[in-house]
């Protein structure tokens, strides 16, 4: 008999290092790492369409990463409720106000790298 694996319930645990035993380790919720600088959010939050939720999208994925650059993620937009051509718009704006570095490739999630905040202030207030 096929038994679809969503129908399985899932329990998530972990090994206690102290006793060696497994145990109950309840999934957490969703958090932004901070600190987030304020001067960069306040360019991010001028710009228009959804600049804001992928500018925090990408400081979510930048407080899970490991390294300076990542890619950016489906999920991380969905949660935030932005579509891939907003998206695409969103990273240009970020980009040309100097908050993000973009690499992109055909085929391929965008790679990003936020830029200092004293970088991307001082281009966004060149540009006015």
């Amino acid at each position: 008999m096929y038994r679809d694996d969503r129908s399985i319930p899932v329990k998530r645990i972990r090994l206690d290092s102290f006793s060696g035993q497994y145990i109950d380790a309840p999934m957490s919720t969703p958090f932004l790492k901070g600190p987030i600088p304020m001067a960069w959010l306040n360019v991010a939050a001028r710009l228009p369409g959804k600049t804001l939720n992928v500018g925090i999208a990408i400081w979510w994925l930048a407080g899970m990463s490991e390294t300076a650059a990542f890619k950016l993620t489906r999920k991380a937009l969905d949660q935030l409720g932005v579509s891939r051509d907003a998206a695409s718009d969103a990273l240009k704006r970020l980009e040309d106000n100097g908050l993000i570095l973009v690499k992109r490739s055909p085929g391929q999630r965008p790679i990003v790298q936020i830029v200092p905040v004293a970088q991307g202030v001082t281009k966004q207030e060149n540009t006015e």
